[in-house]
Order: C-alpha cells, then sequence, then structure tokens
C-alpha cells in the first residue's frame, strides 16, 4: 500500500507495536546464546520478527519489511536445526535489530524510513544462510556515530593495528599501541541539537537512559562480587551499553553513541572468551557509566539540545584495554599472556532448495487475506448473528431465560475470539466488552431487563462492525508469496560467498549491488501517481496467528506536524525534495504512554461494566417513583441496596485507580548498592548494604521525591554511623559493616527503614553540642530527655561531625531529610543505642491524594486528623488528671499519658464550659504517645487531601498540613500530628 495515502493512525500504530517487538527479541537473543537449545525461546524471538515484516509489507514499508524478512529467515533455520546458534548469528541479528530500531525512528521523526544501508547485513546473513563463514560485524550505520569510527570492515585488513573485536587470530607477537588521547578527534564544547521529534520524545529517551544506568550500576556490582562472575552477567551488562548505544545513535548523540559503542567492544571480547572481567575493567566501566550519566544529565529535554562533555580520556583508556587484552591495575605496567582466538566453529550447510520452498510457505508480506480463512470467518460471523439475534429476542419475552443469556454469551465468545484471529482488534474489544457485561449480569444474578437496553445498543454496534469487517475483508486481494519482492536474486546473495576472503578492495561493490534488492519499489514512485481511491482501512492485530494477516490497530487520529529541521543532521537526508512534503502530510504523532498490566485494566472494564448496569438501577427506581407502581418502603429497600451497591463499586474503583499509579520502592533502592560501594571506598571503610522488601509499593509521586531523603541519610549511616575496621573489631563486631534498607507496609502507610550497626548516637554529645553551636541554651539541653537530644540531629546546621569530608559533615542533610519527608506529608523519626547502631524510620502515605481521616470539633470547628496517626480514641473523667512539671497526664492502664488540650495548641478560645468527661485522641508519633483533648469525636471519613495556597505562606500555619472539601461544601483543615506533638512540647509553640 503507498505511504503518501496510508491513514496516520496506522503508522502511529505500527511505530509502538514495532518497538515492542524489538524490546522483545533484543533479550532473548542474548538468553537464546546462553541457552542454544532452547526452542521456545527460538519461536519467542520469531514471532515477533515475523509480526514486525507483515506489517512493514502491509504499510509498504519495503527496507523494514526485506530486512526483517531476511533475519525472519535466519530465525527459521535456527528453529529448523539446519544451523546451530553461534556468537556469529547472534552478532548479525543484533545487527539487524539496530538498523530496523533506526528505521523505525526515523518513520516517526520524517515519514519515511530513511537512507540506510541495510545491504551489509543481508550479505553477511546470506553467507550464513548458504553455510559460509561470516566476517566481524560491522557496525550499522548508526545516524550518530560522529566521531568515533564503527567497528572494522569484515575483510581482513594489512593495518597493524586490528580491531580486536575480529574473530581472525591475531599474530604471534603483536607490537603494542599506545592509544593516546592526541590520536581522538578533538573535543568540540559547542552544544549541538539532537534529533528529536519534541519534548516527550527526547523525555522517553533519558527516562530509559535512567533505567538502563541503574541496571549497568547493579549488574557491575554483582558481577564485582562474585569475581569474575558468570556468563550471564557479562551478556546483561553487554546488553545495557549495546541498547544504550543504539538508542544514542537514533538522537545522534554523538559522545553518548561513541563512548558505549568503545564499551560494548570491551565487552564483546570478554564475551568471548578472549579478555577476563577483572575488578580493574569493573572499575572502568563503572566510570563509564558515570560519565553516561552525566552526559544524560546535560541534555536538554525541552529543547533538544546536547551539552557534550570532553569523553576522550574514557575512551581512549577503553581502546587501549581493548587493544592489550586487559585493563592494567593500578600501579601495574604488566600485561598478561593474551590467550589464543578460538577457531570459529564450521557452519552446517543448509540446503538452498528446501529453505527456499519452506520460506514461501509463510503468510504473505502483502496485503490481504487467505480467501479459506475469510470464507470460514464470514460463516462463523453469520451464524453466531443469527445466535445473538435470537437470544435476545428471546430475552425480551423472557428475561430470566437462563439458556437465552448463555447463548448470548457464547455467540459474543465466539465473535471474541474469531476476530482476535483476523487481527480485528476493534471488532475483538468490541465483542469482549459485551460479553463482560453478560458475564457480570450471570454472575451477580441480575434481572436481564435492567441490561436488554444497553446490550441490544451494544449488539447493534457490534452487528455494524462485522458487517463493515466483512465488507473490507470481501474487497481485500487473496493473499500472495509477495516475499519474492525483497528477496535477493540468488546470484547477489552467492556473489560474497564466491568472491575471495582475503581482498578487501571489492567489498564496496556487492553493496551497490545488493541495496537496490530490499526496496524494489521506491517511494518516489508512488508519490507521482495521481490519488487513488483509498483503499479500506483494516482492522487491527492484537497478536500474531498463522494465517491471520497482522495488521496495526488504529490510535487516536494524530495531528500531523511538521518535521522540525534541527540545524546538525547526524544521518544524511534522503531524497529531501521528495521525502519533505511526504513527512509533512504523513508523519504519526506518538502520544507518550503509561504501562499498566492487562489484569488492572480487565478488572477495571469489570468495574464500568457493574457501574452502568447500578446507573440502569437508578433510572428504574426513578421511573418507579414516577409512574407510582411500587410503595415507598419497597422502593426505599431497594435504593438503600443500589446506595450501597454504589458505593462498593465505587471503593473498588478508587482502590483500582490508585493501584495503576503504584510503583514498586526497587525503582529508587536500586541506585544504593553503587551509593554505598563509592561510599565505603571513599571513607576506607568496608561496608555491606542489605535491602529488604523493594517489591513494596509506593505512589510514583511519591517515589520519584525519596531518592535525595535516602541518599543522606545512607550517607549519614557510613560515614557517622559505622566505625573503622580497627574500632570495629576492638568493639567486639565484624569488620564489615551493615546497612539494612528495608522497606513494608504498616497500616495506610508504607515505612522505610534504614538502620546501620554502627556506634549509635550519643545524647549527651548531642546536647553538648547543640549548646556550643548556640542552638539551645544549656538550660534547655538538660530538660531534654534522650530521645528529644537524639532529634537535634535534624535542627538546621547541626553537626556532630569533628571535621568535614566530601561525604557529610555541614549539617544542611538531616534538616532537608525532614523538610523533604514532612512536604510529602510523612514522618521521619530516629532510634540509637550507643555502640549498637541507628535506625532512622520514614512513614509515607501510600497515596497524596486521598487518606482517612477521623472528624473532630475543636471550639466550633471541624478539624480532620490522619487516621494511621491515631492510636486510639476514649473518654477519661476530668477529675483523674493530674500536674506533672506543669503538664496535665493521667495514667492510663498502667502508662503515664501526656495531655494537652488541642485549642490551646492551636491558639483557640478555649471553651468556658467545665467538662466532667473529656474526649480525648490518643496521637501515635513513631514510639510517642500524646492525648489531645478535643470538644466532640465525629465519625471517620475518607477524604481528599487539597495544598494550601501559596499566599497562607505568610502566616504561621505549623500544625496545618493541607485542607479538604466535605459534602456540603464547607472546607476543613487537615492536621500535622507530628507538628502539633512538637508544639506540645516545652518552648514548641514559641518557635517558628
Amino acid at each position: 500500500m503507498s505511504q503518501d495515502f496510508m491513514d496516520p493512525e496506522l503508522f502511529a500504530d505500527f511505530i509502538v507495536e514495532a518497538r515492542e517487538h524489538l524490546e522483545t527479541i533484543e533479550p532473548n537473543l542474548l538468553e537464546l546464546e546462553r541457552n542454544p537449545g532452547n526452542l521456545a525461546l527460538l519461536n519467542d524471538i520469531f514471532r515477533p520478527m515475523h509480526s514486525l515484516k507483515g506489517a512493514s509489507g502491509f504499510l509498504g514499508l519495503n527496507a523494514i519489511n526485506g530486512l526483517a524478512h531476511k533475519a525472519e529467515n535466519i530465525l527459521d533455520e535456527l528453529r529448523k536445526g539446519n544451523i546451530p546458534v553461534n556468537p556469529e548469528i547472534m552478532d548479525v541479528i543484533l545487527s539487524a535489530t539496530d538498523i530496523l530500531r533506526t528505521m523505525i525512528e526515523n518513520l516517526e521523526q520524517t515519514g519515511v524510513e530513511g537512507d540506510l544501508d541495510t545491504a551489509p547485513v543481508i550479505a553477511r546473513i546470506a553467507v550464513l544462510l548458504e553455510g559460509g563463514p561470516v566476517a566481524s560485524p560491522e557496525a550499522p550505520a548508526m545516524p550518530s556515530a560522529g566521531d568515533f569510527p564503527p567497528e572494522d570492515a569484515p575483510a581482513p585488513q594489512p593495518e597493524p593495528k586490528p580491531e580486536p573485536v575480529a574473530p581472525k587470530p591475531a599474530p604471534a607477537t603483536p607490537a603494542k599501541t599506545i592509544i593516546n588521547i592526541e590520536d581522538l578527534p578533538p573535543f568540540l564544547p559547542d552544544p549541538y541539537p539532537l534529533t528529536s521529534i519534541g519534548e516527550g520524545h527526547m523525555a522517553d529517551f533519558m527516562e530509559e537512559a535512567r533505567e538502563i544506568i541503574e541496571r549497568l550500576n547493579a549488574a557491575l556490582l554483582e558481577l564485582e562480587a562474585t569475581g569474575e562472575g558468570p556468563n550471564e552477567s557479562i551478556n546483561d551488562i553487554f546488553r545495557y551499553f549495546h541498547n544504550l548505544k543504539g538508542n544514542s545513535g537514533i538522537i545522534g548523540h554523538k559522545e553518548l553513541n561513541g563512548l558505549t559503542h568503545e564499551a560494548e567492544t570491551l565487552l564483546n571480547r570478554v564475551r568471548k572468551g578472549e579478555m577476563v572481567a577483572t575488578p580493574a575493567m569493573v572499575d572502568l566501566l563503572l566510570a563509564v557509566v558515570d560519565q553516561v550519566e552525566a552526559l544524560v544529565t546535560t541534555i536538554d529535554s525541552g529543547t533538544s539540545i546536547a551539552t557534550p562533555l570532553d569523553i576522550r580520556p574514557l575512551v581512549a583508556r577503553l581502546k587501549q584495554a581493548s587493544e592489550d587484552g586487559y585493563v592494567a591495575e593500578p600501579g601495574n605496567g604488566v600485561a598478561p599472556e593474551p590467550e589464543p582466538e578460538p577457531e570459529p566453529e564450521p557452519i552446517p550447510e543448509p540446503q538452498p532448495q528446501k529453505k527456499a520452498a519452506e520460506a514461501g510457505k509463510g503468510p504473505a508480506t502483502a496485503p490481504g487475506y487467505d480467501p479459506e480463512d475469510v470464507a470460514v470467518f464470514e460463516s462463523t460471523i453469520d451464524q453466531q448473528i443469527t445466535y445473538m439475534t435470537q437470544a435476545l429476542a428471546g430475552l425480551n419475552e423472557n428475561s430470566e431465560s437462563k439458556e437465552m443469556v448463555d447463548g448470548l454469551y457464547r455467540a459474543l465468545v465466539t465473535i471474541q475470539n474469531s476476530s482476535g484471529y483476523m487481527g480485528l482488534t476493534d471488532l475483538k474489544v468490541q465483542a469482549e466488552r459485551t460479553a463482560g457485561l453478560v458475564d457480570t449480569g450471570r454472575k451477580q444474578g441480575l434481572p436481564f431487563e435492567l441490561l436488554l437496553d444497553m446490550l441490544r445498543q451494544e449488539c447493534s454496534i457490534l452487528g455494524d462492525m462485522l458487517a463493515s469487517a466483512l465488507v473490507k475483508l470481501r474487497a481485500a486481494p487473496a493473499a500472495a508469496p509477495a516475499e519474492a519482492a525483497a528477496e535477493l536474486p540468488p546470484a547477489t546473495s552467492a556473489k560474497p560467498q564466491s568472491e575471495p576472503e582475503p581482498q578487501p578492495a571489492p567489498q564496496p561493490e556487492p553493496q551497490r549491488q545488493l541495496q537496490p534488492e530490499p526496496a524494489p519499489e521506491p517511494a518516489p514512485a508512488a508519490e507521482s501517481e495521481p490519488a487513488p481511491k483509498p483503499e479500506p482501512k483494516p482492522e487491527p492485530k492484537p497478536e500474531p496467528a498463522p494465517a491471520a494477516k497482522p495488521e496495526p490497530k488504529p490510535a487516536a487520529k494524530p495531528e500531523p506536524k511538521p518535521v522540525p529541521k534541527p540545524a546538525a543532521k547526524p544521518a544524511p537526508k534522503p531524497e529531501p525534495a521528495a521525502a519533505a512534503p511526504q513527512a509533512e502530510a504523513g508523519k504519526p504523532k506518538v502520544s507518550a504512554t503509561i504501562r499498566v498490566d492487562h489484569e488492572k485494566l480487565d478488572h477495571l472494564m469489570n468495574l464500568i461494566g457493574e457501574l452502568l448496569i447500578n446507573r440502569n438501577r437508578f433510572t428504574m427506581l426513578a421511573r418507579a417513583l414516577e409512574e407510582g407502581k411500587d410503595s415507598g418502603a419497597h422502593i426505599g429497600q431497594q435504593l438503600t441496596e443500589t446506595t450501597y451497591a454504589m458505593a462498593r463499586i465505587s471503593d473498588d474503583l478508587q482502590d483500582t485507580i490508585m493501584k495503576v499509579r503504584m510503583v514498586p520502592v526497587s525503582t529508587v533502592f536500586s541506585r544504593f548498592p553503587r551509593l554505598v560501594r563509592d561510599l565505603s571506598r571513599k571513607s576506607g571503610k568496608e561496608v555491606s548494604l542489605i535491602t529488604e522488601g523493594e517489591e513494596t509499593e509506593l505512589d510514583k509521586s511519591v517515589v520519584e521525591v525519596i531518592g535525595d531523603p535516602l541518599v543522606h541519610l545512607i550517607r549519614n549511616s557510613v560515614d557517622h554511623g559505622i566505625e573503622t575496621e580497627a574500632e570495629r573489631i576492638a568493639a567486639g563486631k565484624p569488620p564489615v559493616g551493615r546497612v539494612w534498607l528495608r522497606a513494608y507496609h504498616r497500616g495506610n502507610s508504607v515505612a522505610i527503614e534504614i538502620e546501620d550497626d554502627g556506634k549509635g548516637i550519643d545524647p549527651a554529645k548531642m546536647r553538648e553540642v547543640a549548646v556550643k553551636k548556640n542552638l539551645m541554651s544549656p538550660e534547655e539541653a538538660k530538660a531534654m530527655d534522650d530521645r528529644d537530644a537524639i532529634d537535634i540531629i535534624f535542627m538546621p546546621g547541626f553537626s556532630s561531625a569533628e571535621t568535614i569530608t566530601d561525604i557529610s559533615g555541614r549539617g544542611v542533610g538531616m534538616d532537608v531529610v525532614r523538610t523533604n519527608i514532612k512536604n510529602l506529608k510523612g514522618t521521619v523519626n530516629v532510634s540509637s543505642e550507643v555502640g549498637k547502631g541507628t535506625k532512622f524510620t520514614l512513614s509515607l502515605p501510600l497515596t497524596l491524594a486521598i487518606i482517612d481521616a477521623l472528624m473532630v470539633v475543636v471550639a466550633g470547628q471541624t478539624y480532620a486528623l490522619p487516621l494511621d496517626s491515631v492510636s486510639e480514641t476514649t473518654k477519661i473523667e476530668v477529675s483523674r488528671m493530674t500536674e506533672i512539671n506543669k503538664r496535665k497526664a493521667v495514667t492510663l492502664r498502667g502508662e503515664v499519658l501526656g495531655i494537652v488540650e488541642l485549642a490551646e495548641i492551636l491558639e483557640l478560645p478555649q471553651s468556658q464550659d467545665k467538662q466532667e468527661i473529656a474526649p480525648i485522641v490518643i496521637l501515635q508519633d513513631n514510639e510517642r504517645r500524646l492525648g489531645l483533648i478535643v470538644d466532640r469525636l465525629l465519625e471517620r471519613q475518607e477524604i481528599v487531601i487539597k495544598p494550601l495556597g501559596s499566599y497562607l505562606s505568610e502566616f504561621d500555619m505549623r500544625g496545618i498540613s493541607g485542607a479538604t472539601i466535605m459534602g456540603d461544601g464547607s472546607v476543613v483543615l487537615i492536621l500535622d500530628p507530628h507538628e502539633i506533638y512538637m508544639m506540645s512540647t516545652p518552648g514548641g509553640r514559641s518557635k517558628g
């Protein structure tokens, strides 16, 4: 189909699906290299490649189709066992995925695939299919290779400095080459534009890059901990650098692409057994990761401008390591003896005739369906529409007929499955939704008279969609084996094999002969045609099926946007005069998305179905009231039941929506093993980090903010908490210090603990330092108990460190921690025992939007107290209260409990009425408890938190954390339990 007249929706959806296919293929390829005999894994790679080939063929994307078709052929030979899995084949397929990814990005940005040279990769695939040896893979023609050269060409080179990735044996005694920074291209500090379609695209790149950086840190630390490491760790690290190289190549970031390319080259030697992963190599690669992170940080996602950094020192070290075959330890200039490279395994020769015959058996890439499949589908649909119509007619006569309900459900499920098989996703979704409504009614035992009108409407929509789909299927051309259009002629495929291996000069020749073949129908030919009548837009495909034509599913219609013209484009623009109008007219717009588990969406759809049913029940009750059919008592009972059902559905709906926003804290925890490792080295202490509860989930907005506070706390534990090795041994402790980072659910909140087995916090020293720094008077310090003395650590400017290091000691970290956690409506507390260790506990709300609260009345005003901080409520006789140190107290179940008037803390007028029995709310602030006297206790409610306006900042708002709006429209202030407790302490209300 011509790209000129293709609906942009199809292109947009194809881009999303193609990315998903490539994300599935790449990790499975590396897993396949570890488990060559895993046929299921091969099938998992073959299917998305097959789907990519089919969808690109349908859209007329000949270059993508030709390369995907060749990659599918070699995967098919691997599945049949005609050729074995080996590193050469994996490298070729990975190179193909790199080029496919670049073409997909070009399609997204400009509306065309781009003028990428696929001929070398196709030629190498052809050689492998013919059973000949393949030369070292050449780096794909990425648009951002920049000043850094790709891997060496496949043919052997006579130069004295060969790339170490070449599989041919090196000379017996190679001369060592010293690589200096001066030998590399000069560093240009000027910012330059990157290739992107806008802020959303660049933000996606940066988010994925940060994820890769986290995984690289974790994998390298694991490699360091396990010595030389298993092959799986090396493959994972290689894959992360490989993905980052490809992604940076797509946007045209020269420094990122060049640096990751050199790291990938070094790791490739380790994968092949030519080098050993030593601690020195891990240090070098961690330095590369740090530089990568710095490069990503300098990208302005809004303007897509990159600020370059000088990567030449690291590039020189990586090149030197690849050249020498080892990474020298500091101060050690002795090179280990290089191991001879193993001979490449011979590849069994496949049977060309059998291969060609079987290659034609797959589904055709040309638009169309198998006529037999269309006939079967049409017959099935006609039959099921008849059953559906009969069932609806039967339910109209007898809405309680179980036979009719079951028949309707079976017909809808059959339509759903048949539509899915044919790749008609819209039909499948509509049938699935309607079947879900029927199933919900069946399971809840509802009278179908409530559902009948809605079911008629849904089935009518489904019938119209089916009729339209059948018309399109009948009009579509029959599937034909069009793969021959994308295949290379046998003479061309055999050409690289027939040429002598050692001749580098003729290398460009086969490229010129091979290049035109993947795209036999170039775009300009299509553009010159007059506008034909539009072809029917086929329905999309949910999953690959053997006989189903893979087609992209339509998305919301995008607005075509003009193609941005960056100042410096990394790749040559193919046919700019012809491509520009096409890009202007048909460039797809892909919106940013968030991935959600399918089960959550299914549950959400079921809840929406129940909501519609309940809405119809309200409509029926309103009609009954208008007509006066039923008695008021009967209608009242039904109204109560329906209201309860609505409350249950809304609670479930709220819970499901909140779960969609939840992410595991592992996304934050994953950065700290690297942090502890670096801090351990800087401080000269041996420290081990133990993480627990990484699967605990928090609201995404909370997880994004807690990273910095946790960094401060872990720095504090390593620098101030953990002793030196000599001090630990003298104290009878293990020489290796331990820091625990754990998360767990506690009621309606999540607790995160940072605990160490260090020297602990000395309360006496805290008082002494606070007085010395004039943070409090000696009298105030003396009046403090040990717990309050330990809390001095959170005061601004406080530091007990005798010397300031580059890790901590400036007295700013802990105050920032408490402020940030307070902004999240959370609390942070510390407990410590001298000589045993210290534990910080962060209590965070599951979400920042909705909380359970206890409503109380004070001085005629209603306030909300977060229920998480309420230990209990009770009523106490005023006569039982006594005074201790000018403060009220009462003995409650053997515990002396401090009592304070909430009105006094909030500086509200206190009631003049003398109460004999006072309502008490007992607050829990970590392990401390406080009784608040209120005028009246109200009910527990779920409330929506609203922030206070910035214009209130000029007032003293201590003790108030937010506000909420009640059902009657009144505004209620939400109290901050921790602030209330602190304001109840001596001098607490005077601080501000």
